[in-house]
């Protein structure tokens, strides 16, 4: 039992610092899980912008990925590995990844009174409109998660390739952290499970290495 308590407290001190490295400010942690259960779609933040737009789905989205959103992942935006921004957010930003182009792009769409539903697959999330051409990222194979208004229906993705969902989280997450957080992380990982130990060799007054009964 003391050995199943030592390795729950081990896993919690890990968690609790690598939420820590990860996340300075946990409130942007805390904003962001209910935001992607229900995307905060808010026609008012982006009227302004709305009305400097053409009705066509398609100008639309092409104008808001290229020219109001162009991507940025959240270390560049917020200095944090994953962040659900509100369209007034973005723009005020003015780029973001996935997330914060969809909000935008649906926010302009149902400010225009313009049909559409929200898909999302395991690495991407995405706005559908009528008469959108399917491409290799936004497609119904990949979809496994489709929000119309609020009806949510869940299916089995068939196109999913775990090799490429791994490129893509990788490219996401890993390779634009900073450096400085990255050894944070795994220093704090590598010695937290080593704590007893540390503990033992300083309250015995020698360092690591030093044979038992012999001073420093």
């Amino acid at each position: 039992m003391g050995r199943l308590v030592r390795a729950a407290v081990t896993f919690l001190l890990c968690l609790i610092w690598a939420l820590f490295v990860l996340y300075p400010n946990p409130l942007l942690l805390l904003r962001s899980i209910p935001r992607a259960i229900h995307p905060p779609i808010d026609p008012a933040a982006v009227r302004p912008l709305a009305r400097k737009l053409p009705d066509d789905p398609d100008t639309i989205q092409r104008l808001v990925l290229d020219k109001y959103v162009p991507y940025s992942v959240p270390w560049t935006t917020m200095g944090v590995p994953w962040y659900f921004p509100t369209p007034k957010e973005v723009l005020a930003q003015g780029s973001g990844d996935c997330e914060a182009r969809m909000v935008v792009l649906a926010s302009v769409l149902e400010a225009k009174h313009i049909p559409f539903k929200i898909e999302a697959s395991v690495d991407h999330i995405w706005v559908w409109y009528p008469k959108k051409r399917p491409n290799a990222l936004e497609n119904n194979s990949v979809a496994f998660i489709k929000r119309t208004g609020g009806k949510v229906r869940i299916q089995v993705p068939k196109g999913w390739r775990w090799q490429e969902s791994y490129r893509l989280e990788r490219e996401y997450f890993w390779d634009p952290a900073p450096l400085s957080r990255k050894l944070l992380l795994f220093g704090g990982l590598f010695l937290i499970p080593l704590r007893h130990r540390l503990t033992g060799w300083l309250l015995a007054g020698r360092s690591p290495g030093t044979p038992a009964g012999q001073q420093p």
